[in-house]
């Protein structure tokens, strides 16, 4: 079992948007599901932040019809000049629509940049790298989410300059910290996400009734309650613009998958190099987290003394003991300061900093 006492915070913090920001572009806008996804919250949140850095936006034409792409063009020279950039938010619909982008862009000299949300060749088994990495290719800069991620693009190929953002962003207003004044037994655990036997299949594991000294508490649409083998329950879907808990919770559990001990299959495969959009929401709410110790976002976790990391949920409920009081009080206290910066659009910012300077 590992020492639980937290790291030293090394990481500065980044600067708020109010400070230098960077010169604005063009952001071009694509359709967004009107859903309560972490997908759709995501790309909602950075389309807003985006326009409060002062970027102008004009919607990616749907279909290839060429009335569409003219009107397009003269949008983007009205509002861009010489120089400038264009963003966009990668994946998106009919990506083969980069290519034209690359063209128009190379015309007038205007730099293309992509912030990653998924890559689905990491993601999906029937994705190919090959396809993936030529529409990259495309674009003269990436922001994507680690270290890990962008070390595996610099491994296919990929030259152009890459950011990290290292945590999204979640705008939300200031609320209350949603985390325990105390540590004690039994270990409090909040869960949020996409609660699918497919996607979370954890929660369903009879195992899990077995964890001594844990209680879980369910958060997220889809679950599927005659499915569940253990003593769990759903408390509900919340808005995700305003999040709160029934109750404060110790920690915010990142964990994808069906085992108890390791983060499985595609998705355990996928943490290895993404930065899952909950670990913000969970920040958002000033709530340490507990993330898988082999995930791509453990670093940031041990960087700046926001958490935990395990490698199996078996270890839960050795936490009370293993903790000291004054190490999860600075946990909770460097939660809730980097969720001050989350919620304000620090990572989003400082990566846009990186890609245009």
């Amino acid at each position: 079992m590992r020492n639980f006492e937290p790291e030293t915070t090394a990481s500065s913090r980044p600067l708020a948007p109010e400070q230098d920001t960077p010169a604005a572009g063009l952001y071009l806008t694509t359709r967004v599901p009107d859903e309560s996804t972490a997908w759709s919250k995501a790309r909602r949140d950075m389309g807003q932040l985006l326009r409060r850095f002062g970027y102008s936006t004009v919607p990616l034409p749907a279909s290839w019809h060429p009335g569409q792409w003219l009107g397009f063009v003269r949008d983007m020279q009205a509002r861009l000049p010489s120089g400038g950039h264009l963003l966009i938010e990668y994946p998106f619909e009919q990506r083969k629509r980069a290519f034209l982008l690359r063209f128009l862009s190379k015309r007038r000299d205007i730099r293309l940049y992509a912030l990653i949300h998924d890559l689905d060749s990491l993601r999906n088994d029937d994705s190919p790298v090959e396809r993936e990495i030529a529409i990259l290719k495309l674009f003269d800069g990436l922001i994507s989410h680690t270290g890990a991620m962008t070390h595996w693009l610099r491994d296919q190929g990929l030259a152009g300059t890459i950011r990290e953002l290292e945590l999204f962003d979640y705008c939300a207003a200031p609320g209350p910290a949603w985390h325990d004044s105390e540590l004690s037994s039994p270990l409090k655990v909040a869960f949020a996400g996409n609660l699918l036997p497919s996607k979370a299949g954890f929660i369903y594991d009879a195992r899990l009734a077995e964890l001594p000294g844990v209680q879980l508490a369910l958060y997220g649409p889809y679950f599927e309650a005659a499915s569940a083998r253990s003593a769990v329950t759903c408390l509900g879907v919340f808005d995700p613009d305003q999040p709160a808990l029934k109750d404060p919770c110790h920690f915010g559990l990142v964990w994808d998958g069906h085992d108890l001990d390791s983060c499985d299959g595609k998705l355990g495969r996928y943490m290895r190099y993404n930065v899952p959009h909950k670990l913000s929401l969970y920040l958002a709410l000033g709530l340490p987290v507990v993330v898988w110790s082999e995930a791509a976002a453990a670093q940031t976790v041990r960087d700046r003394g926001i958490g935990l990391t395990v490698r199996s949920l078996r270890e839960l409920g050795e936490i009370p003991a293993r903790l000291s009081a004054s190490a999860y009080r600075e946990m909770a206290a460097n939660a809730v300061a980097l969720g001050r910066e989350v919620r304000r659009g620090a990572f989003l910012h400082q990566a846009l900093r990186g890609l245009a300077g």
